[in-house]
């Protein structure tokens, strides 16, 4: 393809990219309620990693309300999004609802919807990493400082609603578009100080993606260096490991 003036050209930003991921019913298997012994094809993520790290200053954001919250309204809060988690089309809360709760936790409605949020983001970051129970509570009590009954409680949550959750999610795209393909071309123009020499080569990709709910394509350009494109390789290989334990 002839690439657009590079002014035109988006950077791409890795989280954008995640977003566009669906989930495969045949690869992603399915997930048995918990008991004291949770099943081999729970995810053996490293201590040193958090599942969160993507989206950490999402989940810092809410702690302080969350740590602040009764256990008993906290407990009905994560049930209800837990319940909610991964189906299309459907509000977690209706506008009526938000404002009882905005009562009910003494809090204003954009600090209730954010601690939503985070909470449907942590159900979705611990389905999409199939983490074990022990793993995400040691994350949420020592990376995402939550407080302990807190961790408890949305780790219960979890166990319970995992295969739910999953299911669903399996059965869904989890964003509205899906990647069709990908076409490539490298960029290795002549400076204009001196037309023997080479600027730094960049690489040029252009990401055909499908919009799943009109079925037309879109185009999405990006532009690497080479550490760049070394760095989007490196979070490849950590996708194309976790789908490997998916699958085994």
């Amino acid at each position: 393809f002839t690439s657009k003036p590079r002014d035109n050209i988006k950077r791409l930003v890795w989280n954008s990219t995640r977003s566009t991921r669906s989930f495969d019913a045949d690869r992603c298997p399915s997930i048995p309620v918990l008991d004291e012994n949770p099943p081999s094809n729970w995810l053996k993520m490293s201590h040193n990693s958090s599942i969160f790290a993507d989206g950490s200053s999402k989940v810092k954001a809410s702690i302080q309300h969350i740590n602040a919250t009764d256990n008993t309204k906290f407990r009905k809060l994560v049930q209800r999004v837990a319940e909610k988690t991964g189906r299309q089309n459907e509000t977690i809360f209706t506008l009526d609802e938000l404002m009882k709760l905005e009562k009910a936790f003494d809090l204003p409605i954009d600090n209730i919807k954010q601690m939503i949020e985070t909470i449907e983001y942590m159900f979705l970051q611990s389905a999409y990493h199939l983490v074990k129970p022990q793993i995400l509570e040691n994350d949420l009590v020592n990376e995402q400082n939550f407080d302990e009954n807190k961790a408890k409680i949305f780790v219960e949550q979890w166990s319970a609603s995992a295969k739910e959750i999953v299911e669903r999610l399996k059965s869904s795209h989890i964003a509205s578009h899906s990647l069709s393909d990908i076409r490539w071309t490298l960029d290795v123009g002549i400076t204009q100080a001196s037309k023997s020499k080479v600027k730094r080569p960049t690489a040029i990709y252009e990401f055909q993606l499908k919009n799943e709910q009109t079925q037309q394509i879109e185009n999405l350009q990006t532009e690497f260096n080479k550490d760049e494109l070394y760095a989007f390789f490196e979070k490849l290989e950590s996708i194309q490991s976790q789908l490997d334990t998916l699958m085994t």
